[in-house]
């Protein structure tokens, strides 16, 4: 019986959130949530008084996985190595279904301004962007390009997760590209003026390993 419960509330979370995105927060009921669970109002009553309750169990998740991320990252030295695994392990949190909870927050804004855990959510968001590119990244303190970067690196994983849950196969396959593109954003190799250089050579999480100047040749 526990098992059942527990099956019932998962799926009544995952069903509230296609709701969500396809309604808005404030146009999704229970009734409607419980229609597209193929229950009674008054079953889903057993285990959510109310979809605030709903709300609150997803956003509470998702915060709980963003907190220990972020626990992690700041006991971690600064660097490419770190930022990149930080970014794998918030793609982990994409492939496990965090994507639709995050598209919530952006799409519900005005509506969940007085929820909570939406602040303490976006709250954690900031200090996520914070140790991926410093201080005041998410808002532009550190540049403009700094902060587009990082918010493209993390639309690339939610635009992964997204199309992996639609996606009857090959889910994986599209974590990982958008993973080597947020990583790829996160830490640009930019080309620099001067003497023609060799190409960056890449490792696996950390960023150029090595970079010889190698002089233009000469004309006689």
């Amino acid at each position: 019986m526990a098992g059942r419960r527990t099956d019932t509330r998962e799926r009544a979370q995952r069903v509230a959130l296609r709701l969500f995105a396809e309604h808005g927060y404030e146009g999704t009921s229970l009734r409607m949530i419980a229609e597209r669970l193929d229950i009674t109002k008054a079953a889903l009553y057993y285990h959510y008084k109310s979809k605030d309750e709903i709300l609150a169990a997803v956003l509470g998740d998702f915060s709980a996985s963003v907190a220990e991320l972020i626990d992690w990252g700041k006991q971690q030295p600064e660097g490419p190595q770190t930022r990149r695994e930080l970014l794998r392990r918030y793609a982990e949190l994409t492939a496990s279904g965090f994507t639709a909870a995050a598209r919530l927050l952006q799409e519900n804004e005005p509506s969940l301004q007085d929820q909570p855990l939406a602040a303490e959510v976006r709250g954690r968001i900031f200090t996520l962007f914070d140790l991926l590119t410093g201080p005041g990244v998410l808002i532009g303190a550190s540049g403009p390009a700094a902060s587009l970067r990082v918010r493209l690196a993390i639309a690339a994983l939610h635009m992964a997760g997204d199309e992996a849950e639609r996606a009857e196969s090959g889910g994986p396959e599209l974590i990982k590209a958008a993973l080597d593109i947020a990583c790829d954003l996160v830490d640009p190799q930019i080309p620099e003026s001067g003497p023609e250089r060799t190409p960056h050579h890449v490792g696996d999480l950390g960023g150029p390993l090595a970079q010889e100047e190698v002089p233009a040749a000469e004309h006689p």
